[in-house]
């Protein structure tokens, strides 16, 4: 998300707006795009030409960890379904196999007591 950071010659922040597109007079300040589940932490003005953000990234919610398993625990699920389909159809075939091997042994015999 893009905004507009004001920071001193330090590089800490004193100002984070969201949703600005004019840069202020006298004061520092530049555009930054903070990455989804990151923070801003401060400015990196070690080179005051080209100062650059420094992002720290918040370790992953309980909710975050819960709604990860879930997504993992969905796709294992769907590919034992479509495991589970492909073996019935086997089975399937095979049943029609047998019942017709069934037939004609049932034939063979039914045929040879003639």
């Amino acid at each position: 998300m893009k905004a507009l950071v004001i920071y001193d010659s330090t590089g800490r922040i004193w100002n984070i707006i969201y949703g600005e597109e004019t840069v202020p007079q006298g004061l520092t300040s530049m555009f930054v795009d903070i990455p989804d589940g990151a923070a801003l932490e401060r400015i990196d003005v070690t080179d005051s030409e080209n100062p650059k953000p420094v992002f720290s990234y918040l370790p992953e919610s309980g909710i975050g960890i819960l709604q990860t398993k879930a997504a993992d625990l969905e796709e294992q699920l769907t590919d034992t379904q479509v495991a589970l389909t492909e073996q019935y159809e086997v089975n399937l075939a095979l049943s029609e196999e047998v019942t017709n091997l069934q037939n004609a042994v049932c034939e063979l015999y039914e045929g040879g007591t003639e």
